[in-house]
């Protein structure tokens, strides 16, 4: 991702270049002196984050988060700002601005911030990738296109494992069988998934076979072979699991009327089913 500084203080914009951006996967920074700037760089270049100042010479940060919302800009706004009055981030809000930070703020905080930020846009991305590939998907969801969208931040090594367990989800796949293969321990492995995820092993991997049962129950599948088919050795605990993700049973489910299938990330965070 790449990231957009428009400041008018000098030294403010020394310190925000200053800081470790790579360390939370920003490659790219620009820097800008005022909204001018700003906005030209806004229409020629493809930005993901940026961080306003609220007062600048040409245009105000709230002046160009207006016109990110009104132009339905894929850009997330945080604003920095030295006034707390209520007034500001009222508009802020209803700019759609993600963030208002006040001066000052310290390095820490801003990071920590812009790598939750990131992750938020992230999200929106992956959600809207959905719905604009609902059709392309059919009545089977790509689980490695899914796994490899929705945890773009994790390691390698992680990725590689997510990948391994949406292709062969349908197998008796296991954490011993993946720390024999990856020559890691069963307990580094379960660790590493759910610090890097915010999910366990389990959680994933149910959010996986649900995901493809339910789009394989819509094809009118018997519930037998659609618990083959998705890895699940028990259908007494599949129905279980089924009903307390989608609310209904299988065979409810089957008989609900749309084709409205279900994400991987909607599963895995259910209100009702294993996610947080």
């Amino acid at each position: 991702m790449n990231l957009l500084i428009a400041d008018d203080e000098a030294v403010i914009r020394r310190g925000l270049l200053s800081l470790d951006w790579k360390s939370i996967g920003i490659t790219d920074v620009y820097s800008v002196a005022n909204g001018v700037e700003a906005k030209e760089l806004l229409l020629s270049t493809s930005i993901d984050l940026v961080i306003f100042d609220i007062r600048m010479p040409g245009f105000s940060g709230l002046e160009l988060a207006q016109m990110v919302k009104e132009r339905s800009m894929d850009v997330a706004v945080v604003l920095l700002s030295g006034f707390s009055e209520f007034e500001y981030a009222r508009s802020a809000m209803r700019y759609g601005v993600y963030e208002y930070l006040l001066k000052p703020v310290s390095p820490n905080e801003l990071m920590e911030t812009m790598h939750n930020v990131m992750h938020r846009l992230e999200q929106k991305r992956f959600e809207q990738k959905l719905l604009s590939q609902k059709d392309e998907f059919g009545e089977k969801h790509d689980a490695v296109s899914q796994v490899n969208s929705l945890f773009v931040q994790s390691s390698n090594t992680i990725k590689s494992i997510l990948t391994d367990i949406a292709q062969n989800y349908e197998q008796n796949i296991s954490l011993s069988d993946l720390a024999e293969k990856y020559h890691f321990s069963e307990s580094y492995i379960s660790r590493k998934i759910k610090k890097e995820t915010g999910y366990t092993f389990v959680d994933i991997l149910n959010g996986i076979r649900l995901m493809c049962a339910a789009s394989l129950i819509k094809t009118g599948e018997k519930i037998s072979d659609v618990c083959e088919k998705t890895g699940f050795n028990d259908q007494h605990y599949f129905s279980q699991l089924f009903k307390k993700t989608f609310g209904c049973t299988p065979s409810n489910y089957r008989n609900e009327n749309g084709e409205n299938f279900p994400g991987l990330y909607e599963i895995l965070n259910s209100k009702s089913g294993n996610g947080k």
